[in-house]
């Protein structure tokens, strides 16, 4: 039976040196951090949900398999201690509607998000019209991953509420190009599929490596801002954004919250029936321009 990389990654996570004690997740003054155990801890989702809200995990793909195959773990290596490993397999899985590409649908998604459902002190950090957010991690693309001309995203910013809250406001998307581009897509373009690319960045630059990402967002209909530094692996940059004047609200919204994950169309050019994985750590969400946490 072919070795899978879920079972690779829990082999070589079990043959690692003992773990740092795990980052703590919740709230640190201005920030709120969430970040991932190593294996054989709590429940993966449970606690996602108990730091951004239930409903949080968007993985309607686990129940597809037999048996149920979860689409976000924990696990860890020699750079990054604990990190969620997010699984995408093509074209057997499946968007929220629940149907394969053999029943009509031609995307499929696992995220991670804020959720609507976010109450109390955490609403703070869900980002209203003219507030300033900085949102912060670490992820490594798979080296085997492949990409399309279309999409795939691996981090979007979204509206809540509103009639434009479909399209994302602002795209991560690898592409077959051999490029990542960072997208920004307007109010009223978006029926079109019009978007700005903001920078790019060749993969041979990040595939296969930890990038550190600081974004940097001032939400104004208007006079939005955005900056991002993506710094690699040795630490050098390899990819800085300072963009202004943008158009960075959706009309109508009641909040816009970052995603983090794999939502990509399907498609023959994709490795087929097999795992694809891009991990994400140390997810920092920050209400102005000043963390007071690293989340590390």
């Amino acid at each position: 039976m072919r070795l899978t990389i879920l079972s690779s990654i829990l082999l070589a996570a079990s043959a690692l040196p003992a773990f740092a004690a795990d980052a703590t997740s919740g709230i640190t003054g201005n920030t709120l951090c969430l970040n991932a155990q190593k294996p054989g801890g709590t429940d993966t989702y449970a606690r996602i949900e108990n730091v951004f809200g239930k409903g949080a995990v968007e993985a309607p793909s686990d129940t597809r398999y037999a048996p149920a195959r979860p689409h976000i773990i924990e696990a860890g290596d020699d750079v990054v201690p604990a990190y969620f490993a997010v699984l995408a397999i093509d074209p057997t899985d499946v968007n929220l509607d629940g149907k394969t590409m053999a029943e009509g649908s031609d995307r499929s998604r696992t995220e991670i998000k804020i959720a609507p459902s976010l109450m109390g002190m955490h609403q703070a950090f869900k980002a209203r019209e003219n507030n300033s957010f900085v949102y912060s991690w670490r992820f490594k693309i798979d080296a085997g991953m492949k990409f399309l001309p279309s999409f795939t995203h691996i981090h979007q910013i979204k509206a809540y509420g509103g009639r434009y809250a479909e399209p994302p406001l602002i795209t991560f998307t690898p592409l077959a190009s051999g490029r990542m581009e960072v997208r920004q897509i307007d109010d009223l373009k978006n029926e079109g599929g019009v978007y700005h690319v903001l920078g790019t960045v060749a993969l041979s630059q990040i595939q296969g490596q930890w990038i550190d990402v600081r974004e940097q967002i001032t939400f104004s209909n208007s006079a939005g801002r955005y900056q991002l530094s993506m710094r690699g692996q040795d630490d050098k940059p390899v990819l800085e954004i300072d963009s202004a004047g943008l158009q960075l609200w959706r009309t109508g919204a009641d909040h816009m919250r970052p995603k983090w994950g794999i939502y990509r169309k399907h498609h023959g050019m994709l490795n087929q029936d097999k795992d694809d994985y891009v991990y994400f750590a140390n997810l920092g969400i920050t209400r102005g321009s000043q963390p007071d946490s690293s989340c590390r």
